[in-house]
């Protein structure tokens, strides 16, 4: 027996763990860039999300991780999970014969680029960013938003003021798109962000934002 075929063996063990274990979800996966969640599922299965095989320790406070437990067969890294009672999940990674990484999903998050208009000379009008001057580049996919400890002052340092808020943002990658330091996010309980940094890992973004007050 080879890796491939004890691997489709542990997954089919995993599926009749889950149908005791978990719960019926509902299997995403994106074909565009607007709305994941909105297209028709691909299966329901039983899945059951945990931080230990043992069942012994409840998720801490900012753990987005999760060992997910399913049948894994037509499964695919970023593929989604929706579970009336767990949650929104993602697949994160998929490691041959080791469990299968997934990341709990909270929010669903829009993703907006400004996009520059007009001619570099002459006198200009308001060259900021409004809702008109952006563009809408992801909808309505799900993320990990989690506090950061750390944040930052203004630099006019005036009196009374607080840290501005600092956030870490896990979400699944999709084909050639790519998320740049400067676009806009907006969550489903309507907070903005400005990302102030992104990296592109095997496991989809990690990203850091700012929270924004307008």
């Amino acid at each position: 027996m080879d890796a491939l075929q004890l691997s489709a063996r542990v997954s089919k063990g995993n599926g009749k763990a889950a149908k005791r274990l978990g719960s019926i979800a509902r299997h995403y996966r994106a074909v565009s860039p607007f709305g994941p969640l909105k297209t028709d599922s691909l299966q329901l299965l039983s899945a059951s999300f945990t931080t230990d095989y043992g069942y012994m320790r409840a998720a801490r406070f900012g753990q987005a991780a999760r060992i997910g437990i399913f049948d894994e067969t037509g499964f695919e890294v970023g593929d989604i999970l929706v579970s009336e009672e767990e949650g929104t999940f993602y697949v994160a990674a998929m490691p041959l014969l080791q469990p299968i990484l997934c990341v709990k999903a909270e929010r669903l998050i829009t993703l907006r680029r400004y996009a520059a208009s007009g001619s570099n000379g002459g006198l200009q009008d308001y060259g900021g960013t409004t809702a008109a001057s952006e563009t809408v580049i992801m909808s309505d996919w799900p993320a990990s938003i989690l506090l950061n400890r750390s944040g930052e002052h203004s630099p006019l340092k005036l009196p009374g003021e607080t840290r501005s808020a600092w956030y870490g943002i896990l979400m699944p990658a999709f084909g050639n798109l790519h998320i740049h330091t400067g676009d806009f996010m907006t969550d489903d309980n309507g907070l903005r962000y400005v990302v102030t940094g992104t990296e592109l890992t095997d496991m989809g973004w990690r990203l850091t934002a700012m929270r924004l007050t307008a």
